[in-house]
Protein backbone atom coordinates (compact mmCIF):
# COMPACT_ATOMS: atom_id res chain seq x y z
CA UNK A 1 0.00 0.00 0.00
CA UNK A 2 1.25 3.45 -0.90
CA UNK A 3 -0.16 6.74 0.32
CA UNK A 4 0.16 9.65 -2.11
CA UNK A 5 1.86 12.78 -0.79
CA UNK A 6 1.23 16.12 -2.47
CA UNK A 7 4.44 18.08 -3.10
CA UNK A 8 3.10 20.93 -0.95
CA UNK A 9 2.77 18.47 1.96
CA UNK A 10 6.22 16.94 1.47
CA UNK A 11 8.11 19.11 3.98
CA UNK A 12 5.71 18.25 6.79
CA UNK A 13 5.68 14.55 6.00
CA UNK A 14 9.48 14.44 5.65
CA UNK A 15 9.82 15.70 9.23
CA UNK A 16 8.61 12.26 10.34
CA UNK A 17 11.58 10.71 8.54
CA UNK A 18 14.46 12.98 9.53
CA UNK A 19 16.64 15.63 7.91
CA UNK A 20 18.65 13.36 5.58
CA UNK A 21 17.64 11.18 2.64
CA UNK A 22 19.13 8.96 -0.03
CA UNK A 23 19.45 10.58 -3.45
CA UNK A 24 19.43 8.03 -6.26
CA UNK A 25 20.87 8.87 -9.67
CA UNK A 26 21.79 6.75 -12.68
CA UNK A 27 25.33 6.45 -14.02
CA UNK A 28 26.40 6.38 -17.66
CA UNK A 29 26.59 2.58 -17.40
CA UNK A 30 22.90 2.52 -16.26
CA UNK A 31 23.89 1.49 -12.73
CA UNK A 32 22.22 3.26 -9.83
CA UNK A 33 24.25 5.52 -7.57
CA UNK A 34 23.03 6.15 -4.04
CA UNK A 35 24.23 8.81 -1.60
CA UNK A 36 22.94 9.89 1.80
CA UNK A 37 22.81 13.66 2.35
CA UNK A 38 20.93 16.31 4.33
CA UNK A 39 18.02 17.74 2.33
CA UNK A 40 15.95 20.91 2.52
CA UNK A 41 12.37 21.07 1.29
CA UNK A 42 10.67 24.29 0.21
CA UNK A 43 6.97 24.96 0.81
CA UNK A 44 6.23 24.00 -2.82
CA UNK A 45 7.90 20.60 -2.32
CA UNK A 46 11.13 21.40 -4.16
CA UNK A 47 14.04 19.45 -2.63
CA UNK A 48 17.53 20.94 -2.36
CA UNK A 49 20.69 19.04 -1.49
CA UNK A 50 24.44 19.29 -1.82
CA UNK A 51 25.86 16.24 -3.58
CA UNK A 52 29.27 15.09 -4.78
CA UNK A 53 30.82 15.20 -8.23
CA UNK A 54 29.53 11.80 -9.44
CA UNK A 55 25.93 12.33 -8.36
CA UNK A 56 25.96 15.84 -9.84
CA UNK A 57 27.37 14.57 -13.15
CA UNK A 58 24.76 11.81 -13.24
CA UNK A 59 21.95 14.29 -12.55
CA UNK A 60 23.28 16.64 -15.25
CA UNK A 61 23.19 13.90 -17.88
CA UNK A 62 20.15 11.99 -16.57
CA UNK A 63 18.02 14.38 -14.50
CA UNK A 64 15.33 11.89 -13.42
CA UNK A 65 16.19 11.16 -9.79
CA UNK A 66 14.61 9.61 -6.73
CA UNK A 67 14.87 10.82 -3.14
CA UNK A 68 14.22 8.17 -0.49
CA UNK A 69 13.84 8.64 3.26
CA UNK A 70 14.31 5.67 5.60
CA UNK A 71 11.24 4.39 7.42
CA UNK A 72 9.61 6.58 10.05
CA UNK A 73 8.67 5.02 13.40
CA UNK A 74 5.42 3.78 11.82
CA UNK A 75 7.44 1.76 9.28
CA UNK A 76 6.49 3.78 6.20
CA UNK A 77 9.26 5.02 3.88
CA UNK A 78 8.96 8.26 1.93
CA UNK A 79 9.80 8.21 -1.78
CA UNK A 80 9.86 11.25 -4.07
CA UNK A 81 10.54 11.12 -7.80
CA UNK A 82 11.47 14.22 -9.71
CA UNK A 83 13.66 16.11 -12.11
CA UNK A 84 16.97 17.53 -10.93
CA UNK A 85 18.63 20.76 -11.93
CA UNK A 86 22.35 20.97 -11.20
CA UNK A 87 23.73 24.39 -10.32
CA UNK A 88 27.07 24.98 -11.99
CA UNK A 89 29.63 22.37 -12.97
CA UNK A 90 29.69 19.08 -11.04
CA UNK A 91 32.17 19.30 -8.18
CA UNK A 92 32.70 17.88 -4.71
CA UNK A 93 29.96 20.10 -3.22
CA UNK A 94 27.36 20.75 -5.90
CA UNK A 95 23.88 22.09 -5.23
CA UNK A 96 21.01 20.27 -6.90
CA UNK A 97 17.34 21.17 -6.87
CA UNK A 98 14.71 18.48 -7.47
CA UNK A 99 11.25 19.39 -8.73
CA UNK A 100 9.08 16.62 -7.35
CA UNK A 101 6.64 15.00 -9.78
CA UNK A 102 5.27 12.28 -7.47
CA UNK A 103 5.74 11.31 -3.84
CA UNK A 104 4.40 8.46 -1.73
CA UNK A 105 4.70 6.98 1.72
CA UNK A 106 5.29 3.29 1.07
CA UNK A 107 4.10 0.54 3.39
CA UNK A 108 6.51 -1.34 5.66
CA UNK A 109 8.24 -4.39 4.25
CA UNK A 110 6.59 -7.70 4.97
CA UNK A 111 8.83 -10.30 6.49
Amino acid sequence: MSLAVEPTDLAGVAQLHGPAAYVLTTGADSRPRVIHVPVDIADDGTISAVVGRSAAANATDRPNVCVLWPPAPDGFSLIADGTAIVEGQPGPDTQITVTVTTAVRHRPART
